[in-house]
């Protein structure tokens, strides 16, 4: 499985930003943490694409858009898009390159014209239900060096942050 980021490469940018942020008034390793949560998002993605999604011709944002209906049903635009942090708009494209696929479907809302209802085919359900156990096995392997316990300490801590600006709103 190749991996974008050299580990000697990685270890030099931290040093650069070490030393261009040298006697600074930051938490260097909380930049160290969000630099390395937008990289590792981005190997998973690329390399998904790369090595699993591409068999299909999805986009990381096309997979995430149909596990959402995957798991759970058919949703209205909107909610689809804060469900995987993608801009209307941009669903709007991937949308219709998934109906051009024949893996998606969209109508208009039962009482509001403006509404656009998206579900999945019953073609985009057996793909999808053929397509993630591939997926699951290659995320395991990507996770194999972590043991079980880690990987369930890593998702918390990812949940943690992901949900910390919504606590902290709540608390304010």
């Amino acid at each position: 499985m190749p991996y974008e980021y050299n580990p000697e490469a990685l270890s030099e940018a931290e040093a650069d930003i070490r030393n261009r942020l040298d006697g600074a008034p930051v938490d260097l390793e909380v930049q160290r943490a969000i630099s390395n949560i937008y990289r590792a998002a981005t190997v998973v993605s690329r390399s998904a694409e790369r090595e699993i999604l591409s068999a299909q011709k999805l986009s990381w944002s096309a997979f995430t858009m149909l596990w959402v209906l995957w798991v759970w049903g058919e949703m209205d635009s909107t909610r689809l898009a804060a469900e995987v942090g993608l801009t209307p708009g941009t669903v709007t494209g991937v949308r219709k390159g998934l109906e051009n696929q024949e893996w998606i479907t969209s109508r208009r809302g039962p009482t509001d014209g403006r509404q656009v209802m998206i579900s999945l085919t019953p073609e985009g359900t057996a793909m999808f239900d053929e397509l993630y156990p591939r997926f699951n096995e290659w995320s395991t392997q990507l996770f194999g060096d972590l043991s079980s316990s880690g990987t369930t300490e890593l998702a918390d801590l990812l949940q943690h942050i992901i949900v910390q600006p919504t606590t902290e709103a709540v608390d304010s």
